[in-house]
């Protein structure tokens, strides 16, 4: 998505300059006495007063170490000198005017907070619980189905050679009441039946979003092969739309992805992921997000 927003600028006649993992701050000159501030990225200067507009998409912002071995305790306060760096560079350019877009500061959040935040905004959310005994499984309504999944965000798992994923799962939790045993806090949500899922994609004010229809019957669509899914376009109603950006203003959330389940009777949500994810939406929607974007930098 971002060679298609880079595309559009390009076509605009914008400049503008296109910062990866490849390409590091190779020094900074901030002169507070005359008010300078110049960086240099791979050798090439750029005044940061040249600047009109920031896009943050994903990754960081990196800078050349010296080239000397360093024990990991210095390297961990380089990495505290620069952190500092990179937030003055960001507060610098947005009281100098700069349109900021995107989540510098906020790669995760708390999907607990979220949760409970979404239910005091008006938004249904699933049956949730956090169960740290396996007993406690029986005071819960044993008639109903119940999926688990991670906390935090998916880490991915080591074990001799082999990777190991935490996706969502069904668990039955008839076979789990008589035992004792303790656990790690887990996520424990009611299973909703769905007529079908929705990513939804903010980005400042504007909303779009795309039904996925599963023929599968599988717990996590992300374990699906597209030829079990059908995607369409789809309008969320403005009194869910309302609510989706009084949630990310609360959390300083400039864009981001959700995933809303649609039932029966009402929209469920699910969960925020503040580095937003849009290529399926835009995709499948056909929505031309990329140049939405690159109009307004």
């Amino acid at each position: 998505m971002t060679d298609e927003i880079c595309s559009w600028l390009s076509y605009q006649n914008k400049e503008f300059v296109r910062l990866n993992e490849s390409q590091h701050i190779t020094k900074v000159f901030l002169d507070f006495k005359e008010s300078i501030f110049k960086i240099s990225i791979n050798n090439t200067e750029y005044n940061l007063n040249d600047f009109k507009s920031v896009f943050y998409r994903n990754g960081g912002i990196y800078y050349d170490l010296p080239k000397q071995e360093i024990e990991n305790s210095l390297l961990e306060f380089y990495n505290s000198e620069y952190k500092s760096i990179t937030e003055f560079i960001c507060h610098y350019l947005k009281i100098n005017g700069a349109n900021i877009f995107g989540n510098l500061f906020t790669k995760e959040v708390n999907k607990l907070e979220v949760l409970f935040l979404a239910k005091s905004l008006g938004l249904k959310i699933p049956d949730t619980y956090i169960l740290s005994q396996l007993k406690d499984f029986a005071k819960i309504d044993s008639v109903q189905k119940y999926i688990t999944k991670a906390v935090s965000e998916m880490k991915p798992v080591f074990v001799e050679n082999a990777l190991y994923l935490n996706y969502t799962h069904e668990i039955d939790i008839n076979n789990l009441q008589s035992k004792k045993e303790n656990i790690i806090p887990s996520l424990i949500q009611e299973k909703i039946h769905n007529i079908y899922e929705l990513r939804v994609f903010f980005f400042e004010k504007k909303i779009w979003a795309v039904a996925t229809f599963d023929f599968s019957d599988s717990v996590d669509i992300r374990n699906i092969k597209d030829s079990d899914k059908k995607y369409l376009p789809c309008k969320l109603p403005i009194e869910i739309q309302r609510k989706i950006l009084k949630m990310a203003k609360i959390l300083d959330l400039k864009c981001g992805t959700i995933d809303l389940i649609k039932s029966n009777d009402d929209f469920y949500f699910l969960e925020v992921n503040p580095l937003g994810q849009f290529h399926q939406v835009n995709y499948y929607g056909n929505y031309q997000i990329e140049k939405y974007i690159a109009d307004l930098l």
